[in-house]
């Protein structure tokens, strides 16, 4: 098989005794909130993550009973625990879909619950933690994903 043809990212759950995920494997980028609330989704465009270019990371968020959450706010960002840094980007979480601009991007609905993070930048190999934060009609939550790039 060709390098191409192999997805050379893992995830790996953030909490202790999570297993890890088999490269390649979509329920490996699915996790709960720390208190239930929501469920996050994580796709990365392009996939895998280039190291040193941009790429935007996509998060669709449902509620416990499996309602899009349409009407929020998710914030992304990643950092690398071992190394103690960010990121060189700063990531811009883009707004849902509102006719006018002024309005609060909380009151901008994401169909199908899908919030999108342009600029990330993954700037050398690693572990990276992406933290999502959740603002929804359940409350604030939180959880993050544990990204390998090879």
């Amino acid at each position: 098989m060709t390098r191409a043809g192999v997805w050379g990212l893992v995830v790996v759950g953030a909490c202790a005794g999570s297993p890890r995920a088999v490269p390649g494997s979509v329920e490996a980028l699915t996790r709960r909130t720390q208190s239930g609330a929501y469920t996050v989704a994580l796709s990365f465009e392009p996939t895998p993550p280039p190291v040193g270019a941009l790429f935007a990371v996509q998060a669709t968020v449902t509620q416990r009973d499996g309602t899009p959450l349409e009407l929020g706010t998710v914030a992304l960002d990643a950092r690398m625990p071992q190394h103690n840094h960010g990121m060189e980007t700063d990531p811009v979480d883009l707004p849902g879909v509102c006719e006018d601009a002024a309005t609060d991007p909380a009151a901008c609905p994401h169909p199908g619950g899908v919030y999108r993070t342009e600029g990330f930048k993954f700037h050398m190999p690693g572990a990276w933690t992406v933290t999502v934060d959740v603002r929804g009609a359940r409350g604030p939550d939180s959880t993050s994903f544990v990204v390998e790039i090879p």
